[in-house]
């Protein structure tokens, strides 16, 4: 969709450390050592579940060497609560987004959208709507009709700025 990756690699989650929740880490090679040392700010981390990144909030954090660190997430207590995320990887966020960050751009687009059943359905985009973390174009169907359909390359498979196209997939239930 022509825009810059939004999140960074951190870390990845290697094992529970403990019975209070904490997890052990092993960050990634190219994470810059400021990136790390932020992570004692009120900053969150981000986690992907479902192909959406979700934030956590660290309340605590112990380095271990100089590519380890043992955490604790905000409601995460048990070793049960936390062993969910073992094997994720920690992101943060970028803060050099692209230029085309959000889909403002895309309204008054024509769309083409092919459906699950194989049906296709044209329209226009008719409003963008940023919604934090869940960014939304709203579709207007030939019929009348409206719908909302995240801002994502799950759904939005092609951007012809040339011909102000999208080509859409839209999943059953939209």
């Amino acid at each position: 969709m022509g825009k810059k990756e939004r999140f960074l690699t951190l870390a990845t989650v290697r094992k529970t450390f403990g019975r209070e929740g904490e997890l052990f880490l092993k960050f990634h090679p190219g994470a810059p050592r400021t990136l790390i040392e932020q992570l004692k700010e009120n900053e969150p981390v981000f986690i992907y579940v479902d192909e959406i990144p979700v934030p956590f909030y660290i309340t605590s954090l112990k380095f271990v060497g100089n590519d380890k660190a043992v955490v604790c997430f905000e409601n995460y207590s048990s070793q049960q609560l936390a062993a969910e995320w073992v094997g994720k990887t920690l992101l943060v966020q970028n803060g050099e987004e692209g230029e085309e960050e959000d889909g403002s751009h895309l309204v008054g687009y024509t769309f083409q959208a092919k459906t699950a059943k194989g049906s296709i359905l044209k329209g226009t985009v008719s409003q963008f709507f940023d919604y934090p973390m869940n960014p939304c174009l709203e579709l207007e169907f030939e019929d009348g009709t409206l719908s909302l359909v995240p801002f994502h390359p799950t759904f939005v498979k092609k951007t012809d700025h040339r011909n102000a196209s999208l080509r859409l997939f839209l999943p059953e239930g939209l």
